[in-house]
C-alpha cells in the first residue's frame, strides 16, 4: 500500500491531522493501538470554548453541538488565598466551555475520518519502520505501507520521536491520581473546582450521570511508596481540604473504578519537525493540566500539522520549519502562563512542590531546571 501520510495515533491530534489532510486530497493511513491497550478514565475532561474554531475547520461544529456535551459555566478556585473565588465564563468573549464526553467525542472524530476516507490499521507497536529513498517503509505482519511523511500523534510517549533520537525535555515529574466516584443523590454543580494544598492541588469536575471526577496533582517523591497503593490514603487527604471535602463528601460518594495514576507533567521535544516527520498533540509537547490546554491544543496542533504536511507534499520545503516555530511559540507562551499561575500561590513557599514550580529556570540552565530524557 502507498499513502501520502502515515499517522501514529488516533487521539484528537492524530484524527484532526487525518481529517485535515483528507480535506486537501491526501491519502492517509492511521496506525492505532487497540481500545483495551489505551483504557483510562476519561470522564470530566473539559474543552475550552475557543476550540469551536478548530471544530469549525474540521467541519465538526454542528456534530459537536448535536452530541450535547454538558456545559461548564465557570470554575471556582482556592488558589493563593484561603477563600474560594468564582469565575463565570459569561465574562469571557468565547462563552461557556464543556465537560467533554470523551467516548462520544472520540467517536465523532473517528466517524468523520472514516467518512473522509482515512484508512486505519490496529497495531501492537511491534512494527518495523525505516526511512529509505526519501520514503518511510512500514512493516507489520502482512501489512506493508510506503508513505512520504509521518505525523507522530502517539501521545505523551512520543513513540516516533524516541525512535528517531529526538530529545524530550521534561519540566517536572508531576503525576495525577484520578478517582471516578458516583452517588445516587449527587450534588448539582456546573462549575469545576480547583484547590491548592501544601503538596499539590485538587481538581474536581462533573463526570455526568451522577459521577464526579476527583484528581490530585502532586510529585511522586512527596509520598511514601506504600501510600500509593492505598486508596484510603488519598481519600483521607481529600478530607484535609477546605472545599473538596464538601464538593465530594465521602458519606455521599464512593469509588466506582480503581484509582488510576497518569503522567501530568510538562514536557516538550527539542524539535517538532524534521525530514519527513512532524509531531502533534502530546507527542510534541504536553501541558500541565492547570493550563486547560489539552484537547484544544491537540485539535489545533493536529490541524496545523496536517496543513504543514499538505504544503510539504506540494513542494514547500519550509513548511516543516514554520510548523516547528509555531509550536515553539505556543509552548513558550504556555510556559509563561504556567509560571505566572504557580507564582500566585504563595502560602507554601518552603514546600518542595511549590518551590520547584516557582523557581522556574531558563532552558539554557542545566542545574535544577530541565530534565533531558
Amino acid at each position: 500500500m502507498i499513502a501520502d501520510v502515515l499517522i501514529i495515533g488516533n487521539g484528537p491530534a492524530g484524527l484532526a491531522s487525518a481529517i485535515t489532510l483528507r480535506q486537501h486530497g491526501a491519502s492517509v493511513v492511521v496506525l492505532h493501538r487497540s481500545v483495551d491497550a489505551t483504557h483510562t478514565i476519561r470522564a470530566g475532561e473539559s474543552l475550552a470554548a475557543s476550540a469551536r474554531y478548530s471544530l469549525m475547520e474540521l467541519d465538526l461544529w454542528d456534530d459537536f453541538l448535536a452530541t450535547e456535551h454538558s456545559p461548564c459555566y465557570g470554575n471556582s478556585s482556592c488558589w493563593g488565598d484561603d477563600r474560594l473565588f468564582f469565575y463565570d465564563f459569561i465574562q469571557s468573549s468565547f462563552g461557556e466551555g464543556w465537560y467533554v464526553n470523551r467516548t462520544a467525542f472520540q467517536s465523532m472524530l473517528l466517524q468523520k475520518a472514516v467518512a473522509a476516507g482515512v484508512r486505519f490499521i490496529e497495531t501492537n507497536r511491534t512494527f518495523g519502520l525505516v526511512r529509505e529513498d526519501m520514503c518511510w517503509q512500514y512493516t507489520e505482519g502482512h501489512s506493508h505501507i510506503k508513505a512520504a511523511t509521518i505525523i507522530d500523534a502517539s501521545g505523551r510517549n512520543s513513540w516516533l520521536s524516541r525512535q528517531l533520537g529526538i530529545r524530550r525535555i521534561r519540566r517536572d515529574n508531576q503525576i495525577a491520581v484520578v478517582s471516578l466516584l458516583a452517588s445516587s443523590n449527587p450534588l448539582r454543580s456546573q462549575q469545576s473546582l480547583i484547590e491548592a494544598v501544601p503538596d499539590g492541588w485538587w481538581y474536581v469536575s462533573n463526570g455526568g450521570e451522577g459521577k464526579v471526577v476527583r484528581i490530585f496533582f502532586t510529585d511522586p517523591d512527596l509520598h511514601d511508596r506504600a501510600d500509593w497503593l492505598d486508596p484510603m490514603y488519598w481519600c483521607r487527604k481529600s478530607m484535609q481540604t477546605h472545599f473538596v471535602k464538601h464538593r465530594v463528601p465521602i458519606s455521599r460518594y464512593s469509588d466506582i473504578l480503581p484509582l488510576q495514576y497518569t503522567s501530568a507533567g510538562s514536557h516538550h521535544l527539542e524539535s517538532y519537525a524534521g525530514e519527513g516527520w512532524l509531531a502533534a498533540g502530546d507527542a510534541a509537547c504536553a501541558f500541565d493540566p492547570l493550563s486547560s490546554h489539552g484537547i484544544a491544543f491537540a485539535l489545533r496542533s493536529g490541524i496545523d500539522a496536517g496543513l504543514a504536511v499538505r504544503d510539504v507534499l506540494a513542494g514547500i520545503s519550509e513548511a516543516g520549519n514554520h510548523y516547528d516555530q509555531k509550536i515553539q511559540l505556543a509552548f513558550r507562551l504556555y510556559g509563561e502562563q504556567r509560571a505566572d499561575l504557580y507564582r500566585k500561590e504563595t502560602r507554601w513557599t518552603d514546600h518542595p512542590y511549590w518551590v520547584r514550580r516557582q523557581e522556574e529556570q531558563k532552558p539554557t540552565v542545566a542545574k535544577g531546571g530541565m530534565i533531558i530524557e
